[in-house]
């Protein structure tokens, strides 16, 4: 096996070496190239000799002298991950909607990717082999799914093929030095109340280095026809867990347990300050984003308020339902400063996927090109996190398509206020 190269960036020196888009790496000093971490960890010495199939599959070997700050471009590769093998009660893949495109329903499982890109594992794939691997290799540290540290109650959510008790391989793993950041996905009526303190309380009393771990919702979309029957969270239920993981924070003398944006959000509090997270290990999934960008907001509001008076026009800031309390402040602060009611807000429901789902990151374009009410000459505002990293939303629209649809500037903010692009509109 070997790795086909998929996309490159052209300003890379894998590029610059000769290196192109269907080019098939063999191997790295003599090192042969079977997965993405592997390439990951040959391609980080100084000097590289390449050796790889061409488009046209003719043998080719190359040398890159690697360059200080520069990075080698191999943006995209032909790995395929390894797949979940469970039938989770809350799998939020099983409750897309069809015809999308086929990378959202892919449900991948896979320690790879799980040291490289912080994607989070179940464990219940692994084998002695892979188990040796991630000692031997240092794979590390790992990204898991907890969510109960009860192999019964475990079995029940997840409906696993390989039934396992996490905490046993967990400890095996720690053996050879493995750390660990867990999340818990809650669901009311299995996992939540006393069984998440039982958990909490059993996964810090084992022997094991445990990172971060992140309490987060179930997701309930409106396409749940012949799934489980399950129940959300609503501001009541919020409320309690956040007080149970208060009080087991306390009680534990433990920080490191955090819960996700959204439970905050659900019970109407503020999120906490910005050193109850610790650096914010557990930013990707959805935990401390309204803090962080508050904070970062309050760094880069001197330069914001220089750009909306540069442009000389009205902005309109789209919002989840999510943010909306977070954005209104924001908008509110901006206006004092810019001394006029220079922006609003509008928050976007989701129809797409339902009402229940109420994150930017899910928020789909056509949801955004129904409801938005900007006016003539206005600047719409877009979250960043409505795209992916090739640009798209999940009804696969980039910029240019939503752009052509709405007939305005478009002004696309990270949304942790680090960067912002225009993008004006020419008739």
């Amino acid at each position: 096996m070997a790795l086909k190269i998929l996309s490159l960036d052209s300003f890379g020196q894998a590029y610059e070496a000769g290196l192109r888009e269907g080019d098939t790496i063999l191997s790295i000093n003599g090192f042969e190239i079977h997965d993405i971490l592997q390439l990951e960890r040959y391609s980080s010495e100084y000097e590289l000799n390449i050796d790889y199939l061409d488009a046209g599959g003719a043998e080719q070997s190359l040398v890159i002298q690697r360059e200080w700050g520069r990075s080698l471009g191999i943006d995209k590769v032909d790995y395929r991950p390894r797949m979940c093998s469970n039938n989770c009660i809350f799998c939020f893949i099983d409750q897309m909607p069809p015809n999308l495109r086929r990378s959202l329903y892919v449900k991948d499982d896979d320690y790879l990717l799980s040291q490289t890109y912080g994607n989070y594992i179940t464990l219940t794939n692994l084998n002695e082999e892979d188990l040796n691997r991630i000692c031997e290799d240092d794979i590390n540290p790992l990204f898991v799914s907890l969510h109960t540290t009860d192999p019964i109650l475990r079995q029940t959510m997840m409906r696993s093929a390989k039934p396992i008790d996490p905490l046993e391989v967990m400890l095996e793993l720690a053996d050879c030095g493995v750390s660990f950041h867990v999340q818990f996905v809650v669901v009311p009526g299995y996992n939540n109340g006393d069984k998440l303190w039982e958990s909490l309380s059993e996964l810090l009393e084992a022997e094991l280095d445990i990172l971060s771990i992140g309490i987060v919702p179930v997701g309930l979309s409106k396409f749940r026809d012949g799934l489980c029957e399950l129940r959300g969270f609503d501001e009541a239920s919020a409320r309690d867990l956040l007080k149970l993981v208060s009080d087991f924070r306390e009680e534990h003398g433990c920080d490191i347990v955090y819960p996700a944006d959204e439970f905050y959000v659900l019970a109407g509090y503020e999120p906490p300050e910005y050193d109850f997270y610790h650096g914010f290990p557990q930013l990707e999934n959805g935990i401390g984003m309204l803090r962080l960008g508050y904070e970062n907001f309050t760094d880069q509001k001197d330069a914001l308020v220089h750009e909306f008076k540069e442009s000389g026009k009205k902005h309109l800031l789209i919002c989840s339902e999510s943010a909306e309390r977070h954005i209104k402040g924001i908008k509110d602060e901006l206006n004092s400063l810019l001394g006029e009611t220079q922006l609003r807000h509008q928050t976007i429901r989701n129809d797409f996927l339902g009402e229940k789902i109420t994150v930017a990151g899910l928020l789909s374009a056509k949801d955004i090109i129904a409801q938005e009410n900007s006016e003539e000459g206005e600047v719409i505002v877009l979250p960043e996190s409505i795209f992916n990293f090739e640009g798209l939303t999940l009804d696969d629209m980039d910029i240019n398509a939503i752009q052509a649809e709405l007939k305005r500037e478009i002004l696309v903010c990270d949304p942790l206020w680090q960067a912002w692009e225009r993008h004006p509109f020419t008739h």
